[in-house]
């Protein structure tokens, strides 16, 4: 085999990897090929070399992610509200219900697989890729002769369970994919300002807002380009529901749009500035789900806060608009240039909801204004990438009084999805939930707004490769507290702090062969006065997790 083949192949593999990678954790980004695209290349790569005995580009690509994740922990959540998922911050009285009590501690095994098919035919002439990924997610032993999402693990499982993940098309008007595409059908949704289906997780998870504020799927057009910066522009419909068609006689849908707006600018090699604007438009009067016919979406529901750690809201059938501001920077994160990078970006969100229901007993007007920061340092003090020391901060403001007209806290895209929002670059497996999950997703903070009360948090982690590519140590330190002092526990008048609580966790990852890991995975949280009078926590949170990946394609 060739040099240049083997090098061509290296490339796909990359991308390959970028592409599953993101599959990882709750509906979470599908990171994807930085492939060329065969039809534009295929006569150069020909005529480059003869390569009468080498395989010809594919036309179909297929690549495998298969996960499984065993989790023996005090936190106990209860999954069945969800069909089979637990979800939420620890000590909800709603959503999963996750406690931590004395003497109660819980085992279980999850399993994911996930495909992805791109097809590139030679006949378009490198125009369009049509791409599509599918999941199947279950517990083991759980459900069985049925049909539903997230279980079928049980005997006989015999159970219909495949989510739609993304289903689109990508075009590139002028056959060079980085210049220009426009992304149509079911696809990936981030706040950064790459292209999901070109770009590498690592790029993805530290650029823009790290998916703090957005990571998920959803339907509809983007148009990305990298020609002189990288650009962005996305228009979403996230939900949609007939919510006058009772009361008014009008059966029309009624939209919750998202329009995102992203430029940054290489101010230097490998150091990019950028700069943001969102804009989201709910006109469902609170009557569009998150999860259909389950747990209603947007600030009304009564549901999802459990569920995704966001605060609830006492506003009555809502109208309104809410946007985000932000800037953004990165600097060498691949360490490319040097053993020292950087990223971070600031925030800022405001809006207002209005109430439809006429002589409310709530609120008739909910005004948001919120900022967040976040700063994150990088040092590879060996060898390779997994030597490394990092250094970051969460910042959101807080709000003391949730029940009044105005709101001053972080407003993600979790009011809206379950989850919509998946920060996870953050090294933590209890303080915030462990990326590497399936049904399970719950944590001390699930959402950066910390429940409406802001969030102040410091993380500190080193890793290091005891066998070069093959034997991965990290440790990591967190701590974390509220910028508002919270309400009392439902039921209870101990007045609590805002001390969250501190977690100490260490990550040992053998690389068994190439793209096949397992690793093992211990967290403890040293609870805080955040849960002075919690009736569901009451000891320290602990887990255990073992975790098996393998890449193939």
């Amino acid at each position: 085999m060739t040099g240049s083949w083997l090098e061509a192949r290296g490339a796909m593999k990359r991308g390959a990897v970028a592409l599953a990678l993101g599959l990882v954790g709750v509906a979470l980004p599908a990171a994807a090929q930085s492939t060329p695209v065969p039809g534009l290349y295929y006569g150069d790569w020909y005529e480059e070399k003869n390569r009468d005995e080498d395989a010809k580009p594919r036309e179909l690509t297929l690549i495998n992610y298969f996960f499984t994740r065993l989790s023996m922990t005090n936190e106990v959540g209860d999954p069945a509200g969800l069909r089979g998922v637990a979800l939420g911050p620890i000590g909800s009285p709603t959503g999963s219900a996750v406690s931590v009590e004395p003497g109660r501690s819980a085992y279980f095994i999850e399993q994911r697989w996930i495909p992805v098919i791109e097809y590139s035919p030679f006949f378009v002439d490198g125009l369009a890729s049509f791409r599509a990924q599918f999941e199947v997610d279950f517990l083991w032993g759980r459900s069985a002769n049925t049909i539903g999402q997230n279980e079928g693990g049980g005997f006989n499982a015999d159970q219909v369970n495949i989510q739609t993940k993304n289903v689109n098309v990508a075009i590139y008007p002028t056959r060079a994919p980085a210049q220009l595409t426009l992304l149509v059908g079911t696809q990936p949704v981030y706040d950064t300002y790459f292209d999901p289906t070109r770009t590498p997780l690592s790029d993805i998870i530290r650029t823009g807002y790290k998916l703090a504020f957005l990571g998920s799927d959803a339907t509809g057009l983007s148009v990305f380009s990298s020609y002189k910066g990288h650009a962005r522009l996305s228009l979403m419909p996230l939900g949609s529901a007939q919510a006058d068609r009772a009361a008014r006689n009008d059966p029309r849908l009624k939209y919750i749009w998202l329009a995102m707006a992203d430029y940054a600018y290489p101010v230097r090699p490998n150091t990019n500035v950028g700069v943001s604007a969102w804009y989201l438009r709910d006109s469902t009067k609170g009557d569009a789900y998150a999860f259909e016919g389950l747990v209603k979406s947007g600030p009304s529901s009564v549901g999802l806060p459990g569920f995704v750690g966001t605060a609830r809201f006492p506003i009555e059938r809502p109208t309104g608009d809410v946007f985000w501001l932000g800037a953004h920077f990165n600097h060498n994160i691949d360490f490319r240039l040097g053993r020292f990078g950087a990223s971070g970006f600031v925030m800022y969100n405001g809006g207002q909801y209005r109430s439809d229901t006429p002589d409310t007993s709530v609120l008739d007007t909910l005004d948001i204004s919120g900022l967040s920061a976040n700063l994150e340092l990088m040092y590879q003090w060996g060898r390779g990438p997994a030597d490394l020391v990092t250094l970051e901060g969460m910042f959101t403001t807080g709000d003391d009084n949730l029940a009044d007209e105005r709101y001053t806290s972080a407003f993600t895209l979790n009011q809206y999805g379950l989850p919509g929002a998946v920060w996870f670059n953050h090294k933590m497996l209890i303080l915030f939930p462990f990326t590497g999950t399936v049904n399970n997703y719950t944590g001390a903070v699930t959402d950066i707004s910390n429940q409406g009360y802001g969030l102040r948090a410091g993380i500190a982690s080193a890793a290091w490769d005891v066998i070069p590519n093959k034997l991965n140590l990290k440790v990591a330190t967190g701590i974390a507290t509220s910028g508002a002092t919270p309400e009392p526990w439902t039921g209870s008048e101990v007045r609590r702090g805002r001390y969250v609580g501190t977690e100490v966790n260490a990550e040992l990852r053998y690389h068994l062969r190439y793209l096949m890991t397992a690793g093992v995975h211990a967290g403890y949280l040293f609870r805080g006065s955040f849960y002075d009078g919690s009736p569901t926590v009451r000891s320290d949170p602990f887990a255990v997790f073992t975790t098996f990946t393998w890449y193939a394609f």
